[in-house]
């Protein structure tokens, strides 16, 4: 990464004394992996007396060999060019900094601040999103060896000490406890960073501001618009008022942290007029109390047909399995597609049948480990797309052709998978950034599982656009 890409400058005005510094995570950068949210933030007139800066490091899909070859720096040395930025670069200047980091960059940030003492006194606000403060299970975002993902291992030694560095410069033993503002945000469709590594590690601190907003691991912070959840939730947070969200914040958090009956609570009295977000939230929280019928109805009274709300409580339950790995939420969210799919199928509904059906197949590969089986399934969903070709409407072919790549690669045909994906994302009209978010991530999940390191590359080129 060149030092022009290192820095971006988002907006600089004569005379400020406080900044805001995104840094993004892993595999990101200091541009793309924000979209608008820098822009936005400084264009906004409550925040005229901040700059915005946007800082990157090297982060990405190549092989580090310990000893040999590393193609990228480890989360400590990060950090320190972090503190060495703040303290002689561009932002040496502000007496006070707000640093917003996602992913890994949480980590980084946290490193910076139990390593350095002086850029402590300078903090106004951290803000986390979708930071593995605690951890990731599985460090393999990718099926290859990287140390920044060696970092992020739960129980591993960077870590445990991090963690305990933390305790011992803000915790209870402390007098002032944190010296700047804590949020700690989780995304509540995220499947990378579960809540127990996001949000858990900071629950004994009283002054830590936690909040769940919607969207996957990488749409909580791939800003579009001045009212994205994020964005009002930063901005609430620097000029003091009220954090937005509505009074069901703490709905979501209690959700996330599976404290179900707390959130029907404060949810179910008002069922009746709570948007759709809100009406999932609710729905979780029936089927984790075993109100599975009542969760079902709660959707489905906005949503017609009932397999499309079946739909979306099975894939709330699948995200939640993919990040934390209870077998009770993978056998109630295949239970849910396959009642799903088979339903789709009586009705001739070939749309919805090959949406349940793919759902269906990941989940007897990548949790019962049925390979058979899911091939079976995959054949049958192809089938399912073929039909569904015939009469499908414009704005679905996308879908279906990114489920096509998605059975392909089940079956272990590679290069039609990727031909399928490509299609999906040139398909006319062209998917919109969030659906593009999540038909990455499905295929990174499955990738992990049936794929390769050159599999993954060619993917993430066709993703990023520059596979010609």
């Amino acid at each position: 990464m060149g030092a022009e890409e290192f820095c971006v400058v988002h907006l600089r005005r004569p005379g400020n004394r406080a900044a805001i510094v995104f840094v993004h995570g892993f595999h990101g950068n200091a541009t793309t992996t924000w979209s608008r949210f820098p822009d936005l933030l400084g264009e906004d007139h409550a925040l005229s007396g901040w700059d915005v800066y946007s800082l990157g490091y090297s982060s990405g899909l190549r092989l580090d060999l310990a000893g040999i070859w590393s193609a990228d720096p480890d989360i400590s040395r990060i950090a320190k060019l972090l503190s060495t930025r703040a303290a002689l670069g561009e932002l040496q200047e502000y007496e006070s900094l707000t640093f917003v980091a996602h992913s890994m960059g949480g980590l980084v940030i946290q490193r910076a601040l139990v390593d350095d003492a002086a850029l402590r006194e300078r903090i106004g606000h951290v803000f986390l999103f979708g930071t593995p403060s605690g951890g990731l299970i599985k460090a393999s975002l990718v099926s290859f060896f990287k140390r920044q993902l060696r970092d992020m291992s739960e129980g591993g030694a960077f870590i445990q000490d991090l963690r305990s560095r933390w305790e011992t410069a803000f915790g209870a033993t402390q007098p002032k406890a944190h010296p700047f503002k804590f949020v700690v945000t989780a995304g509540d469709r995220d499947e990378f960073v579960p809540p127990r590594s996001s949000i858990e590690p900071f629950s004994s601190f009283s002054d830590v501001q936690i909040a769940v907003v919607p969207g996957n691991h990488l749409q909580i912070v791939r800003a579009e618009t001045a009212t994205d959840l994020s964005v009002q939730l930063l901005k609430n947070t620097l000029v003091g008022k009220a954090a937005p969200a509505g009074p069901w914040n703490s709905a979501r958090v209690a959700v996330e942290r599976r404290r179900f009956q707390e959130a029907i609570d404060q949810l179910y009295p008002t069922r009746a007029s709570l948007d759709p977000s809100a009406l999932v939230q609710l729905a979780l929280a029936l089927d984790g109390v075993g109100r599975d019928s009542e969760a079902l109805e709660v959707l489905a009274s906005r949503n017609d047909p009932n397999t499309d709300a079946m739909g979306v409580l099975a894939g709330r339950i699948k995200r939640r399995w993919v990040a934390e790995r209870d077998d009770r939420d993978a056998a109630r969210s295949r239970e849910l597609y396959a009642d799903a799919y088979g339903k789709s199928v009586e009705r001739h509904d070939w749309g919805q049948a090959y949406y349940h059906g793919i759902n269906v197949t990941f989940l007897d590969l990548a949790w019962k480990e049925d390979v058979k089986g899911a091939r079976e399934n995959a054949r049958r969903v192809l089938r399912h797309c073929s039909d569904a070709a015939r009469e499908e409407l414009l704005k679905d072919r996308k879908w279906r052709l990114a489920t096509e790549g998605e059975a392909r690669l089940v079956l272990g045909e590679f290069d039609a998978a990727v031909d399928g994906y490509r299609a999906a994302l040139t398909s006319d009209p062209c998917p919109g950034p969030r659906e593009i978010d999540s038909m990455y991530q499905q295929a990174t999940l499955l990738v992990s599982i049936v794929g390769t390191r050159d599999l993954a590359e060619r993917l993430d080129r066709v993703f990023r656009g520059d596979d010609a």
